[in-house]
């Protein structure tokens, strides 16, 4: 079994649901704040994602499955609507 680095700290799952309560990751499909159709970007590997300890649970939501985090709309979990699974 392979590790994977792309994987939240388990203090940070809580920020990872929707407006429902389904799990989000990065690349999963929703719909916005604005009622627009988005894909979730976490930043791994910086202090802006869920594998750190400063992270604070916002995250953005780009037109695009490959569109950079910073390019975004900023949300949170509670602020969308999981559509599909990335």
């Amino acid at each position: 079994m392979s590790t994977n680095t792309r994987q939240a700290l388990p203090e940070n799952e809580r920020f990872l649901r929707d407006a429902f309560g389904s799990p989000l990751r990065d690349g999963a499909c929703v719909l916005d704040a604005d009622r627009q159709v988005g894909y979730v970007r976490l930043e791994f590997g910086t202090p802006r994602g869920p594998d750190s300890l400063y992270w604070d649970g916002w995250f953005s939501v780009t037109k695009t499955r490959s569109g950079h985090p910073l390019s975004g709309k900023v949300m949170r979990g509670s602020m969308v609507d999981l559509i599909g699974r990335a």
